[in-house]
């Protein structure tokens, strides 16, 4: 959540805030300074389209510093805040700005650097190699900010924030993948089996039923009796003759 407001002690002030369980995690305190805003329709150029996912840059040592501080609660934010929705995959042609943080070196017991963020525009042109040349164009708005006030968050309630639900969590299961299909394909291994040795066993369903078999039979007698018949009158007519 982004807060803006303007006194007399703290003008042109962005409170940033982080909420867990509907209560306040951490919060920063940004003081924009007036004199060097430029808005996005003061840079009479091309821009990005709407709904693409920027690139984040940070530069400047205390951004990565080991211990925690009001740059580093910064940077957090930032990107909680531009990095938009998480996908698997990203087309390179959507990557179309920058958005760069960079912060000069603090001196030990001086005043705390400013937060500059500028905003570039990323132009690539054709050139005889394979690789295209990249150019950076700044397309706005540009924001210096100068540290305020720093509500660091509760270990605790960090710790919980931090923690990833069990079922959100992919478990891996030996020899079981899935395809692009989305079905489930398991994998079996069998030792080597001696077929010799492999016992059977009879179904219900190959067995011929007692009517079959009488029905078969019947049909068999029948058909010896056909085939015995002419040779029998085969048989009287030939002692007739003689």
């Amino acid at each position: 959540m982004v807060y803006a407001s303007h006194a007399k002690k703290r003008p042109h002030c962005l409170t940033l805030v982080r909420l867990f369980d509907s209560k306040i995690l951490d919060m920063l305190e940004l003081l924009v300074d007036s004199e060097t805003v430029r808005t996005l329709s003061q840079f009479k150029n091309e821009k990005a389209r709407v709904g693409l996912k920027p690139l984040l840059s940070f530069s400047g040592s205390a951004f990565d510093s080991p211990t925690a501080n009001a740059y580093t609660l910064a940077k957090s934010m930032f990107l909680d805040m531009f990095k938009g929705p998480d996908v698997e995959k990203l087309d390179v042609e959507g990557l179309q700005y920058i958005m760069n943080f960079s912060v000069e070196e603090e001196e030990n017991g001086g005043v705390k650097p400013m937060i500059r963020m500028r905003c570039y525009l990323i132009r690539t042109k054709k050139t005889n190699s394979n690789l295209p040349k990249v150019e950076l164009e700044e397309m706005g708005p540009r924001l210096d900010f100068r540290v305020g006030r720093v509500k660091g968050a509760d270990p605790d309630m960090l710790k919980e924030a931090m923690r990833k639900p069990k079922s959100t969590e992919a478990k891996t299961k030996k020899n079981i993948e899935t395809d692009i299909i989305g079905d489930k394909i398991g994998r079996i291994h069998v030792g080597k089996q001696d077929l010799a040795q492999l016992q059977t066993r009879k179904m219900k369903g190959l067995k011929r039923s007692r009517d079959v078999a009488d029905d078969e039979e019947a049909f068999a007698a029948a058909d010896e009796m056909e085939i015995d018949t002419p040779v029998k009158a085969d048989k009287r007519m030939r002692m007739e003759v003689s």
